[in-house]
């Protein structure tokens, strides 16, 4: 497996792959040259563009972008993808998810989080540890729900759309694209495309 980003996501996303009993090989890809040429002194860090071409010809293809930001992840994924890469998903056995729910490419589920029934996600999105999404809801792609989050009931969440830590969604809100949902705020009326809460 190959972790797209050695900052806090991707190391999250590592932890992840080890608690769930990962077995394969696993590195890290950062286009930052300064970036280190080892993880935790064991996991290597490519960061050049025809050595991660070559790694996914010739050893892995499966990669997952631990990158925060929405827009960025979704580049940079889209550029690894083009060298060859299949876009993987990542979720915690100690998630509490229905089972009959569609998972999508990309998809990062924490430790502790729980999936109710009827949800619709689109691809690359990060929902972080002690996270609630009730039944029916409908989750753009790169969304990022950061921890302590509650979805309550059926929402309507738009494209990379960030909610920030602690926030409160209730029944039956619509969040349109690329809004910013701040950290504690319960939402309680509909949020357009861009706004700020």
């Amino acid at each position: 497996m190959i972790i797209v980003g050695t900052g806090g996501l991707g190391l999250e996303i590592l932890g992840i792959l080890i608690n769930n009993g990962y077995n394969g090989e696993i590195v890290f890809y950062d286009e930052n040259p300064k970036a280190a040429g080892l993880v935790f002194d064991k996991y290597r860090v490519i960061n050049d563009a025809d050595l991660l071409k070559k790694h996914i010809q010739e050893i892995n293809a499966d990669f997952i972008t631990g990158i925060g930001n929405p827009r960025i992840r979704e580049k940079v994924t889209k550029k690894v993808a083009e060298m060859g890469g299949k876009n993987a998903s990542v979720i915690s056995k100690l998630a509490g998810i229905y089972q009959f729910n569609s998972y999508p490419a990309g998809t990062m589920i924490h430790p502790f989080v729980a999936i109710s029934h009827h949800l619709q996600m689109g691809e690359g999105c990060a929902i972080h540890t002690h996270t609630s999404i009730g039944h029916a809801a409908k989750i753009g792609k790169y969304v990022n729900i950061s921890p302590g989050v509650s979805v309550i009931g059926p929402v309507e969440i738009g494209d990379y759309t960030y909610i920030a830590a602690g926030a409160v969604i209730l029944p039956h809100i619509k969040i349109g694209n690329n809004a910013i949902i701040s950290a504690g705020v319960i939402v309680k009326k509909d949020v357009g495309d861009f706004e700020t809460v």
